[in-house]
């Protein structure tokens, strides 16, 4: 359950991040992951040492690093959502393909390439192969939205029938169905406005909006991954674009509580309660990756650039999770 976001600002920057929803921790933390790094592909066994240096949120396991969403130095970003029931991977490597593993793929996009372009040429070669990273790590069920600093974005989903590549124009992704299902639902919400109705007659009856807001009449509230996709287009497609970078940072934060989740509301199938452990925004210009956690609201940022980008250790910061108090007396 998760929900990713582009936007751009009045100046033409462009912002990229998502809500996590999940009922649980992974060890999750900002990392950098500096040129030259090197780590084993574990499908091929070959050590992979990173070109781009990267900025994201993710978690290690034996010196592996797993992102679940980030950016290269040069602005290109990628985050992994959630797609169970319809993501497939391989059960072994495909003979004249470049095979890694689902969780290894959004530092493939972010080492070896710097625009979307780039990434549609080298997924021709790509296929991705169900090799868990150990034995008590299932491999998670996941399709991605990759974008670049000048707004391109794509949709990268691996289903039973084929691994393809879907022009993301609305700016937006959730869970499944496929992403293409999700374009199509919207045709169903043509109606939606930001503007009330007019006066109008029904006969000899006049009719008149009881209130702001009745142009919205209709627009799905709920948590599933449907309406959050429709919630999300909509704001996004209406949100008028924000002069500087505090208030389109500030902006898009609002944006993604929009579709926020409130534990207590979701129960997994284990009983466990569901909620956005924490929301992300990347500033693709600048390198600066911000993020605020389910439990402290406050804004953390971190700026790659302001950190050294070559060398052989990742630098990993402290995931705050105290809320953040401004006392006024």
């Amino acid at each position: 359950m998760c929900t990713g976001l582009s936007i751009q600002s009045q100046e033409g920057k462009w912002f990229f991040g998502r809500n996590m929803d999940l009922a649980y921790y992974f060890n999750q933390a900002v990392m950098i992951i500096p040129r030259n790094y090197q780590y084993q592909d574990r499908v091929s066994g070959n050590m992979v040492t990173n070109k781009r240096a990267i900025i994201g949120m993710g978690t290690v396991i034996d010196n592996h690093p797993l992102l679940a969403d980030a950016m290269n130095e040069v602005g290109l970003a990628c985050a992994g959502l959630n797609f169970e029931g319809y993501a497939y991977f391989e059960k072994e490597p495909i003979e004249g393909k470049n095979n890694i593993a689902p969780y290894d793929f959004i530092q493939w996009v972010l080492s070896n390439h710097e625009t979307v372009e780039e990434v549609k040429r080298g997924i021709e070669h790509l296929e991705l192969v169900d090799c868990p990273i150990n034995e008590n790590t299932p491999v998670s069920m996941l399709h991605w939205m990759v974008t670049d600093k000048t707004g391109k974005a794509i949709v990268v989903e691996k289903t039973k029938d084929r691994l393809t590549v879907h022009d993301n124009l609305i700016g937006v992704l959730t869970n499944n169905p496929t992403f293409d299902w999700h374009l199509t639902n919207l045709n169903e919400y043509l109606h939606l406005t930001p503007i009330s109705p007019k006066e109008t007659k029904w006969g000899k009856q006049t009719l008149k909006a009881l209130g702001i807001g009745a142009g919205t009449l209709g627009i799905p509230g709920d948590f599933a991954s449907v309406s959050r996709f429709v919630r999300i287009a909509y704001i996004r497609t209406h949100m008028p674009k924000i002069e500087g970078d505090i208030h389109s940072i500030t902006q898009f934060f609002h944006m993604l509580d929009y579709v926020k989740m409130v534990k207590g509301g979701v129960l997994t199938d284990d009983g466990l309660e569901d909620g956005t452990t924490y929301s992300s925004c990347m500033d693709q210009e600048k390198g600066v990756y911000y993020y605020k956690t389910y439990e402290n609201n406050r804004i953390n940022a971190i700026d790659m650039h302001k950190e050294q980008l070559e060398g052989t250790n990742l630098k990993i910061f402290k995931y705050l999770t105290n809320q953040d108090f401004n006392y006024q007396n």
